[in-house]
């Protein structure tokens, strides 16, 4: 799980879009890590050596969930919030190439790191 939150970490800016404010967001921890569950063999130097089609799929339906602000946020502190507890089997420069390996077209270029302050950064 550890591992999964630490993908969701450097992805999730990756796969944001720009959406309209609302007053709650109805985003939970548990659909952000269930979409990047997938992608977690991938992220943690095993021998997968593509993200295969599930964690594509993953990455493709959290965009299209963080439509707000503030969904995005929520997603951006779950994704820190795993981050934390993962080791540092995590490799940054494949969670940075997801989008583009798995041909998700993203108009944000701000990646999450541990420091990151999502509600400032995260529009």
């Amino acid at each position: 799980m550890a591992g999964l939150m630490k993908l969701g970490c450097l992805v999730f800016v990756f796969v944001i879009a720009a959406g309209p404010i609302t007053a709650k967001a109805a985003l939970s921890c548990g659909e952000v890590n269930s979409n990047l569950k997938p992608c977690t063999g991938y992220l943690t130097n095993g021998g997968i050596t593509s993200p295969g089609p599930q964690c594509c799929n993953g990455v493709r339906k959290l965009n299209g969930m963080v439509l707000t602000t503030l969904d995005r946020r929520q997603a951006c502190r779950c994704i820190k919030n795993a981050a934390r507890n993962v080791g540092p089997g995590l490799n940054a420069d494949r969670a940075a190439g997801i989008p583009r390996r798995c041909g998700i077209k993203i108009p944000y270029s701000t990646q999450i790191r541990f420091n990151t302050k999502c509600n400032t950064y995260i529009c």
